[in-house]
């Protein structure tokens, strides 16, 4: 299930070599010692001034030897590497400071899907696995970048200016007031990445960044209880709540117009 989440796509490796409970690090360049059945693609990386070379994990083989690596979450780019700087989805980060209770997120988590909801926006919404919110909306990969922050921050203030003092895009953690949430629409650039779905995340339990029906979103939500060890039967139950994703790419510019409309 995981597999069409990543397929294609540059990954920025987060390695556990130590485990959940030791210090985890970023990895972008694949080693030298990496087998050669594992793919790679070599992107000139403008901030380091050099070629980078990514793993990218379009089968099974590929994510058990990056298990082997302590890899736990999987976090690709937003665009496939034969098409860098056009992502096909954009994505809602929320992501609470500390004293946030889980509630808030779900409340704002909901107000924003209602919020697309009305604009005739088809979203795909899913657990974090940890304290946040994921809500991603898949496009077609012929716009830029900063035209994908564009539409987040557009819809973003629009749920910000209805309900005023919660979210914030204050980007230095120490700055952001305590008990509100963090909408990071930078995060919808070149390179950067977030957890997939259906990836696992490294905290106890072995949660999972599970896809969730609209109607599941509310104060009652356990993300902890989608992990590793119910997942499967809850999609054997339920199926797969993001099969249809890839059919389901919208033009941006008819996007950005219903965000316009409704500011």
């Amino acid at each position: 299930m995981i597999l069409p989440f990543l397929k294609d796509r540059p990954l920025v490796l987060r390695r556990y070599p130590n485990g959940i409970e030791e210090s985890a690090f970023f990895q972008k360049d694949a080693a030298k010692e990496t087998p050669e059945w594992v793919k790679t693609v070599s992107i000139v990386s403008e901030d380091r001034g050099r070629t980078v070379r990514y793993i990218v994990a379009n089968d099974k083989a590929t994510l058990m030897y990056l298990a082997n690596l302590g890899c736990i979450d999987h976090n690709p780019w937003s665009s496939r590497y034969d098409d860098q700087d056009h992502p096909d989805y954009v994505f809602f980060d929320l992501d609470p400071t500390e004293g946030t209770p889980f509630s808030t997120v779900i409340k704002f988590a909901k107000l924003f899907l209602e919020t697309l909801e009305k604009l005739s926006i088809t979203a795909f919404a899913k657990t974090s696995g940890a304290t946040g919110f994921h809500i991603y909306i898949p496009i077609e990969p012929r716009y830029t970048y900063e035209q994908a922050r564009l539409f987040v921050q557009a819809i973003s203030s629009i749920v910000a200016r209805k309900n005023p003092g919660v979210l914030t895009s204050e980007r230095t953690v120490r700055k952001r007031a305590r008990g509100s949430i963090y909408v990071d629409a930078h995060q919808n650039s070149r390179g950067q990445s977030l957890a997939c779905a259906y990836s696992v995340r490294a905290f106890e339990h072995a949660p999972v960044s599970a896809p969730v029906r609209m109607s599941e979103v509310r104060a009652d939500l356990k993300p902890e209880k989608l992990n590793i060890k119910s997942i499967r039967t809850r999609v054997d139950k339920i199926g797969d709540l993001w099969s249809e994703f890839w059919d389901s790419r919208q033009q941006l510019e008819t996007l950005l117009k219903h965000a316009d409309a409704a500011s």
